[in-house]
């Protein structure tokens, strides 16, 4: 392929997707900021709990299946060891069985863990939303048609 048909080749695909610079923000026709400090249309900037606590429910959840888990692998290895006396497979089964029990108690242990922290999340969000929004409030900025 020729270098010219190249170019063209490039510059076609290039005009058919041109890369644009997108600011995450209100879009412009919406008017800029209302007087109170606020977005125009009146949105604040606001988190919900909803997720943390549906984090923290999950959180939860699992770490009640992961110990009814290791309780239904420690019911199902039960009794094994008198099958299987004698054979070198007795003593790999047993190692991969404490190995299963360790981990599954330390995922249950980190779910016990991390609920309490997903649930005080919103709780101190809503404690720096207070403080930002006062912080915020306090700054004086001059309406349109003022001076200075």
């Amino acid at each position: 392929m020729a270098w010219d048909e190249w170019d063209q080749l490039k510059a076609s695909v290039a005009e058919r997707h041109s890369a644009q610079m997108q600011l995450n923000q209100l879009p412009a026709d919406r008017g800029g900021s209302g007087g109170s400090g606020t977005p125009a249309g009146g949105q604040d900037l606001q988190h919900s709990a909803k997720p943390w606590n549906s984090a923290a429910t999950t959180a939860h959840e699992l770490g009640v299946s992961t110990g009814t888990s290791k309780t239904s692998l420690g019911k199902g290895h039960a009794g094994m060891a008198g099958g299987l006396e004698g054979l070198a497979s007795l003593a790999e089964l047993k190692t991969v069985l404490t190995s299963w029990e360790n981990r599954l108690k330390s995922v249950a242990d980190e779910c016990d863990a991390l609920e309490p922290k997903l649930r005080q999340v919103p709780k101190d969000l809503g404690g720096v939303d207070t403080a930002t929004g006062a912080k915020a409030d306090s700054v004086k900025t001059p309406k349109v048609g003022e001076d200075k």
